[in-house]
């Protein structure tokens, strides 16, 4: 892991872009002067330290950390993006003056994680960045105008992004198991970790874990795993549907893995489950879609 510090400094630029590329290795980065920082994460994921606690990501996501001391930003092996360093001055001269000023200001005085962010927007945010650094590199003239006006399309967005979107700090218990459950139902067949699933919520996976347990009576990987079960059943039901069709409908590789799967949570395999649908629905049994 290779932990980077960014000390304060009387020749530092007003703004500053660099990529984040991919390493080996996690990269860690403590802020120490009085920069505001963005990043963009095309790919990846990790977890950013501020005031009120740790916060974890998922690419592609918009990370927005106000200039505070000791904040830190931790990211994983493989990660993707581009980081943004922006002075205070940098940042009043970008926020463009009118009725929308005091709004901007105040949601870029707060940390922003925005992980819902779609792959498009994701490119689009990392192009204005690279359009800094290409302007500030240039001897174009206006350049540095450029450079302000891209920066300003750079936090508008942040700010719209922070709207009704922005994280909470604490979500309710009943907020944290909805968000699980929804999550479920969008990348079930994606078969995420409970790391993955609790960066989605927006927590911690120990807070996910005792939440869901707390509120539901059972862990977030027996919900997910009882889910699983569900729609299994279900896709047995259809007569049309071959053991490794269902295997590779729910996400599942191995066919043969599938079937370990289910038989070690209802003691049966699919195939003889299936059969026992068939008999009960008063079908016949001998179809080519009740092979294992």
């Amino acid at each position: 892991m290779s932990d980077r510090v960014a000390d304060a400094g009387s020749a530092l630029p007003e703004t500053e872009v660099s990529p984040i590329k991919s390493e080996l290795t996690d990269g860690e980065w403590t802020f120490r002067d009085a920069r505001h920082r963005g990043f963009v994460l095309q790919a990846g994921r990790g977890r950013a330290k501020v005031a009120d606690g740790e916060i974890p990501f998922v690419a592609p996501c918009l990370i927005w950390l106000p200039a505070g001391e000791g904040t830190r930003l931790r990211v994983d092996a493989g990660s993707r993006g581009m980081a943004l360093a922006v002075t205070e001055v940098g940042l009043a001269r970008a926020i463009p003056v009118g009725p929308n000023a005091g709004q901007i200001r105040a949601a870029l005085m707060r940390p922003i994680i925005q992980a819902r962010l779609d792959m498009r927007n994701a490119r689009r945010l990392a192009d204005t960045l690279e359009s800094i650094t290409e302007e500030g590199s240039s001897n174009w003239p206006g350049a540095q105008e450029c450079v302000r006006h891209h920066l300003a399309l750079f936090v508008i967005a942040a700010w719209r992004l922070s709207g009704p979107v922005l994280r909470e700090t604490q979500p309710l218990p009943r907020t944290i198991v909805h968000r699980f459950l929804h999550a479920i139902e969008l990348h079930l067949r994606d078969h995420w970790t409970i790391e993955r699933y609790a960066a989605e919520v927006g927590v911690t996976s120990d807070r996910l874990n005792a939440t869901v347990r707390r509120t539901t009576g059972r862990s977030p990987l027996a919900l997910i795993h009882a889910r699983l079960i569900l729609e299994a059943d279900a896709l047995l039901d259809d007569s049309r549907l071959q053991i490794s069709e269902i295997a590779e409908e729910l996400g599942f590789h191995d066919p043969a893995y599938f079937s370990r799967f289910y038989k070690r949570h209802t003691g049966q395999p699919p195939n003889r489950q299936r059969r026992e649908i068939l008999r009960r629905n008063g079908r016949p049994v001998g179809s080519f879609a009740a092979w294992p």
